[in-house]
């Protein structure tokens, strides 16, 4: 199998906020177009597998264990997994990172809705998914295909999760959701009783 971008293609830009696009999602590897304007910033965060950073256009800082790098186009970085890292950016700029490198299949946290109160479980899964460091997931098993989850979550992180079927019914469903992309800083979660209006609890 063979993958091409054109990355000059991809880039586009948000004004409120950072744009986190995922080119190519693997269990070991993961390619994602980060965009920042100028002024914009990534809060510090850290992934469990190895990260390359390449400025394919503009002039950022990038911290790592609070030390600045000054770093513009055609620069790459190195860091190793588990270092906590941030960005800022000081003009228009756009970043290539590459996270390579897994988590076995028996560390991921297993979260089964069938024996959660369904007024708890949007709560809870916004909880653990806020919690997880980039590149990490968790198994969500249910009984039915929790469909509104799905859209409630993608609309209020959206560019930060994978959504994938394990198992997809029929009396059974067991979801891998992976984050891809660090918290921006604004979220809100849901309460009980504080769900999407016209979306009840899967």
């Amino acid at each position: 199998m063979m993958f091409k971008q054109n990355l000059k293609d991809a880039i586009e830009f948000d004004e409120k906020k950072f744009l986190a696009k995922v080119l190519v999602n693997q269990p070991a590897y993961r390619m994602i177009l980060l965009t920042f304007r100028s002024g914009q910033s990534m809060p510090e965060h850290s992934a469990r597998e190895m990260v390359t950073v390449y400025v394919v256009s503009g002039h950022i800082t990038f911290h790592v264990d609070d030390a600045p790098t000054e770093m513009r186009a055609g620069e790459v970085i190195w860091i190793h997994a588990g270092a906590p890292h941030r960005v800022d950016a000081h003009e228009d700029s756009s970043l290539l990172v590459i996270r390579a490198g897994g988590v076995s299949a028996s560390a991921e946290e297993e979260i089964d809705l069938r024996q959660v109160p369904r007024s708890e479980r949007h709560p809870l899964i916004f909880r653990r998914f806020d919690g997880l460091p980039v590149g990490d997931a968790f198994v969500l098993i249910n009984d039915h295909d929790p469909v509104p989850l799905n859209g409630q979550l993608e609309g209020a992180r959206p560019g930060q999760l994978s959504w994938e079927y394990i198992v997809r019914g029929p009396d059974v469903f067991r979801i891998r959701v992976r984050r891809i992309a660090p918290l921006s800083g604004a979220e809100t979660s849901p309460l009980p009783g504080n769900m999407v209006q016209g979306i009840s609890p899967s």
